[in-house]
């Protein structure tokens, strides 16, 4: 199995779509020999010595980037539909992709919807070798939802004309793989309707902890945590909207109360901010977040845009963390009864947080409930049985 991957995974990697990819190895070992191909990209060379006891994992030779030359070809895969950097996209349009690896292969897989950008020149080249896209997550919608915030006049064009561009690329790119796999129901609606001939299928991805602790909250100091690489942009506009709106309202119920962004990659903004705020705390990266989840008293999840799944999401919930979240937090996630509130008002949402945090046992018990629910939905044994089945009756239909 090649896979063409955005990103290449590692055990400590600090974004969730790497943490997806991570399990999706894992997931297809004993079924298959998976061999990881990236961009040439700072991330990536930097990932590669810490790939460990995984799948091979090697660097596209012919388009390397950084500083300068990675911003302009970061602005120029927006203008193309959002897919994967044009010089990748240049390699694969003549002889200096890895044919000779790709045509080994008895499967090829794209992860991420901007690498299934790739797959009709694929598909050109062989014709006849199993194609399967992930798409983490549906980028028209993702654009869609921006262009509906807020931002001046021109901000929105821009972005409308981003999804319509978009909109365009998904469609054909779905189009050119034999299999699409997306991770909610919500996302394999959207898929069909940008490209309805063809083949999607939902795979809840396969999340939790490898060797969690137990759950000790913190006894005089409460902590509500949000976990997220912060460079992205739906992240840091959540934490930067809970700590303007909701936050003042927590601690004048709850003096006592901490609240902790552990996540890598923060904006100077959220940095500056964050130094101004009181008992707020950033941690920057960090080689675990298993002791953070241990201790926290809630997860705040309060998200306006993005698309997909929301892995931050249900992983505190298999964690048995009580979890406070907006409708998009909640994205793809069919229990909402679960969260100790579900509601993008933000009092309502600040009430729950206090709620949570004033009647711990309450949280708990609830949390517990959920726990036991992701477990049967996210859990590891399900998503690799979901996931071996799927590409064995791919390949075997080849």
């Amino acid at each position: 199995m090649l896979s063409l991957t955005k990103y290449i995974p590692y055990p400590s990697v600090a974004h969730a779509g790497g943490q997806y990819v991570l399990a999706h190895d894992r997931a297809l070992e004993g079924f298959a020999t998976v061999e990881n191909l990236a961009p040439d990209i700072p991330l990536n060379r930097e990932a590669l010595p810490l790939v460990a006891g995984g799948p091979a994992a090697s660097l596209l030779d012919g388009a390397r980037l950084d500083g300068l030359t990675l911003k302009l070809a970061r602005l120029e895969s927006v203008w193309a539909g959002s897919s994967i950097y044009w010089q990748v996209r240049r390699l694969f349009r003549g002889d200096r992709a890895p044919w000779a690896k790709l045509e080994a292969a008895d499967a090829i897989e794209l992860q991420w919807s901007e690498m299934i950008a790739l797959a009709p020149a694929i598909r050109r080249r062989l014709p006849d070798t199993p194609l399967i896209g992930i798409a983490h997550d549906i980028i028209t919608q993702r654009l869609d939802r921006q262009a509906q915030g807020q931002g001046s006049a021109l901000r929105r064009a821009l972005l409308r004309l981003a999804a319509a561009r978009s909109r365009r690329r998904e469609a054909k790119s779905f189009r050119a793989v034999d299999l699409l796999i997306v991770f909610s129901e919500k996302d394999a609606q959207l898929a069909r309707t940008l490209a309805p001939e063809v083949r999607v299928e939902v795979v809840h991805p396969g999340l939790g902890p490898t060797d969690p602790l137990p759950r000790t909250p913190h006894p005089g100091e409460p902590i509500v945590l949000f976990t997220g690489a912060m460079n992205r942009p739906e992240n840091s506009s959540a934490v930067t909207w809970f700590i303007d709106e909701m936050w003042p309202i927590v601690l004048r119920a709850v003096p006592n109360a901490r609240f902790v962004i552990a996540g890598a990659n923060p904006t100077e903004t959220l940095a500056a901010k964050v130094t101004q705020a009181p008992r707020v705390e950033l941690t920057g990266f960090v080689d675990s977040l298993e002791p953070w989840y241990a201790e926290a008293s809630v997860f705040v999840a309060p998200l306006c845009s993005g698309a997909g799944v929301k892995f931050k999401t249900i992983d505190a919930m298999l964690r048995a963390v009580p979890v406070v979240t907006t409708s998009v937090g909640a994205e793809g996630i069919e229990a909402s009864e679960l969260f100790g509130a579900l509601t993008d008002d933000p009092a309502t949402f600040a009430d729950a947080v206090i709620g949570v945090l004033q009647l711990p046992e309450a949280g708990e018990a609830l949390a517990e409930k959920a726990q036991t629910w992701a477990e049967g939905v996210y859990g590891a044994a399900a998503f690799e049985k979901r996931l071996r089945g799927l590409y064995a009756d791919i390949i075997d239909a080849e």
